[in-house]
């Protein structure tokens, strides 16, 4: 298969920065005044450099019509931008490299303590303000707004390690498990969290049925963020294996 994009991509310091804002990172639906300017450069900014070739975000106007309420969910209200994730349908799996693109975008949010929501179905295509070439279709949006909440207010329901994991995690060397509870705390479509691990001979594996996955793409960028900065090689996997992570510590 060809070449993993993701190998080596994303910076020592970016990762770092990723690992941070997983903690603070949450879907925010209600959102409280504009964004200023120094802070709407900086978003700029991050977009430009955390695509993945094939992939580029671009920040444009929204308004609160732009989404529809979810039942058990409700309406993302009260932003006034949002950021477009956008792919070329001549990549190899465009909405996994998407995932990786926007999930890397989405901590970078994070970190400026800029509130974000994965949106891949709830919103209206006919209102997004963005043009496209030819091969390029919007994967998903997310709004950009200072949230309303703080993460301490907010709970967040996830699996336990013990049904993400194929083997006992704390078996598993650090790495490998910082890496699993990082995939733990992702977010994906409606919090199915439709993945799996497994580790063995310095591998960590993520499975899943679907190979061209949103979900996959950010459990991969969240693996790649908290697995540190030893050795590291990404490459494809085949059959449910998505991709695995060769790792070894620095000595």
């Amino acid at each position: 298969m060809s070449a993993h994009p993701l190998d080596h991509f994303y910076s020592p310091s970016q990762r770092v920065r990723y690992r941070d804002a997983m903690l603070r990172r949450y879907s925010c639906r209600a959102f409280s005044g504009v964004l200023d300017a120094p802070t709407l450069a900086a978003l700029n900014y991050a977009a430009a450099r955390v695509c993945l070739p094939g992939t580029r975000i671009v920040i444009t106007d929204c308004t609160d019509a732009l989404f529809f309420g979810v039942p058990l969910v409700g309406r993302i209200h009260g932003m006034k931008k949002c950021a477009c994730i956008i792919a070329s349908s001549r990549l190899e799996n465009p909405r996994l490299l998407s995932g990786i693109s926007g999930e890397a975008f989405i901590l970078e949010a994070a970190a400026m303590n800029v509130g974000t929501c994965w949106v891949s179905g709830s919103y209206r295509r006919k209102q997004v303000q963005v043009e496209l070439k030819d091969d390029e279709f919007v994967a998903a949006v997310t709004p950009l707004g200072m949230p309303l909440k703080s993460p301490g207010q907010v709970i967040r329901h996830r699996k336990p390690l013990s049904q993400i994991c194929l083997s006992a995690p704390d078996q598993w060397p650090l790495w490998a498990y910082r890496a699993a509870e990082a995939v733990r705390i992702a977010p994906s479509a409606v919090n199915l969290q439709p993945w799996r691990l497994s580790y063995s001979q310095r591998a960590l594996r993520l499975l899943g049925s679907r190979r061209d996955s949103l979900d996959l793409g950010i459990a991969m960028l969240h693996i790649d963020a908290a697995a540190g900065d030893g050795r590291r090689t990404w490459q494809w996997g085949e059959g449910k294996c998505i991709a695995h992570l060769l790792y070894e510590e620095n000595t």
